[in-house]
């Protein structure tokens, strides 16, 4: 039995082994990350405050603020903000310093600076937004600077009783710090301008108020803020190459085994095909066609009555060259074909002008008897 599971094993490997050699996996798109829309919840608190005639630490009090947003791309969202707490100002002579509550709802477009500029990547733990939206201010509980012109006879100007309604429009920047997917700390700077009432004095240069805020806070996504593609892969199969036929090989044979021979004659001192000569290697070609394990065996001779040795061994050498071209021309291919230059050592004929000749012998290992052609 541990020797059939052991077959079974080696079988298996050489199986995945074999299958790895002509597979290939090739990526074609990587894993991305993309957004997801999504809901947040944030919640802030830290310091407001609001310009007026004294010291700095003189006008600032405490701020909370709570928001809902929906992010509906990488780059942009939206989101509702309810903040106040109270405001506090002074009124510089008679000296009086008095303090007012306010509720503020807004609506406010959200941009993401970080993706904008540098691309959406969700492992990037730093995201600065920046926020203008609008919105009204509630204010309320004004008994501070009413008590305060009753006693000391304060012209306030914009005074106002009970409470008051007031449009704000407001802008700023923040900046979240991912601790996780859901969970994110932040701060958040940002500027409201509310009317001339607002703090119950006549402004010097315009009539406009402003109501700044500093806030630190808290961010839970509620939901998956995003995710990533699956990886796309192309599968190239590689089929084994089948070997090629082995050709036959050349087998130079003795004359005696020749199965036939060709003659071509040329004229003298020439060695270009005469087209009395085409009629032979049409023949041949067509022999050679039928018979594809046929070979043919070019030599080229010269006639010794005229020129001298240098110059026949170039003319035989040429006349088989220019034989072989033809058959390859015609498809014949030329492993089946060998060349021989005898020059005017050998002279096959007694006829000196028969001696200006290729002769084409043929051995045709299923006809190996010579035959007349």
């Amino acid at each position: 039995m541990r020797k059939i599971l052991s077959a079974l094993v080696l079988l298996l490997t050489v199986t995945l082994a074999t299958h790895a050699q002509q597979a290939e996996r090739r990526l074609v798109a990587p894993s991305m990350p993309f957004f997801v829309p999504h809901w947040y919840v944030k919640a802030q608190v830290g310091g407001a405050y609001d310009v007026g005639e004294a010291k700095f630490t003189q006008l600032v009090s405490p701020a909370i603020q709570l928001a809902l947003g929906y992010k509906f791309n990488e780059f942009i969202g939206l989101r509702g903000t309810l903040s106040g707490l109270w405001a506090r100002n002074r009124y510089a002579y008679p000296e009086a310093k008095y303090s007012w509550n306010f509720i503020q709802p807004a609506i406010e477009a959200e941009a993401d600076l970080t993706n904008l500029f540098f691309g959406f990547d969700p492992e990037r733990p730093v995201s600065l937004y920046a926020f203008l939206g609008a919105g009204v201010a509630l204010a309320f509980n004004n008994d501070d600077a009413v008590e305060a012109d009753k006693r000391f006879g304060i012209d306030f100007q914009k005074l106002w009783h009970d409470s008051r309604w007031n449009p704000v429009i407001r802008g700023g920047v923040g900046l979240d710090y991912a601790i996780n997917d859901q969970i994110a700390i932040g701060a958040e700077v940002n500027a409201n301008m509310l009317p001339d009432h607002w703090n119950s004095k006549m402004g010097r240069h315009d009539n406009r108020d402003w109501h700044f805020n500093a806030l630190l806070g808290i961010k839970f996504n509620l939901g998956r803020s995003y995710g990533y593609t699956d990886a796309q892969y192309e599968v190239i199969e590689y089929v084994q190459p089948q070997p090629e036929p082995a050709k036959p090989q050349f087998v130079d044979v003795p004359i005696e085994k020749i199965s036939f021979n060709v003659n071509i004659q040329f004229l003298i001192n020439q060695s270009v095909i005469r087209s009395n000569q085409i009629p032979k290697l049409q023949r041949l070609m067509a022999y050679l066609n039928e018979h594809p394990r046929a070979f043919i065996r070019l030599s080229g001779y010269a006639d010794k009555e005229t020129g001298t040795p240098e110059i026949n061994m170039r003319l035989s050498q040429e006349r088989a060259q220019v034989v072989s071209q033809y058959l390859m021309d015609q498809g014949i291919e030329e492993w089946r074909i060998r060349r021989f230059a005898k020059g005017d050592k050998v002279q096959p004929f007694d006829i000196p002008e028969d001696n200006r000749v290729c002769i084409c012998f043929v051995y045709d290992p299923d006809n190996p008897v010579p035959m007349p052609y």
